[in-house]
């Protein structure tokens, strides 16, 4: 694996986790907001404490991608948030000009790709991740002379 593309996947992990972290921290500082769009999309009312409780189960599961940890289920996770998000607000990408916003929904496209192509590359994207174990000294070992000869 060449160090731009370790780079590069490193860069979309970070990203995602930004965008995504303005939401997931959303659910804090103006609940409203999300209950307005948890009922506009999702079909049913959330109260303060489920709205609470959805944001940090979210907090936590960004904090497990962006650090790389648990790859299989961190990446999974987001990728399904992700492509939850296209799903249920296809009527908004499938009429982009209706209304005064519908346009922006057009973005879920591009970041339920980025969070399925960084699944897809999961085990590749270990630039700035987590060490999930401790180096062994053979890890850090120069070879013997006697192996090289």
């Amino acid at each position: 694996m060449t160090s731009s593309t370790r780079k590069g996947l490193a860069t979309l992990r970070i990203g995602l986790f930004l965008f995504m972290m303005v939401w997931a921290l959303e659910k804090f500082i103006r609940p409203e907001a999300f209950q307005s769009i948890f009922g506009s999309f999702y079909g049913f009312d959330a109260g303060h404490t489920l709205i609470f409780l959805i944001g940090t189960v979210q907090v936590a599961i960004l904090l497990l991608f962006v650090s790389g940890t648990f790859k299989t289920a961190s990446y999974g996770l987001v990728m399904f948030m992700n492509v939850m998000t296209l799903l249920v607000s296809y009527r908004q990408i499938l009429a982009p000009y209706e209304g005064s916003t519908n346009h922006l929904f057009a973005a879920s496209i591009v970041v339920a790709a980025a969070s399925i192509a960084l699944f897809l590359s999961r085990s590749d994207d270990d630039f700035l991740v987590l060490p999930m174990k401790p180096a062994s000294s053979t890890d850090t070992e120069l070879p013997s002379e006697s192996a090289s000869a």
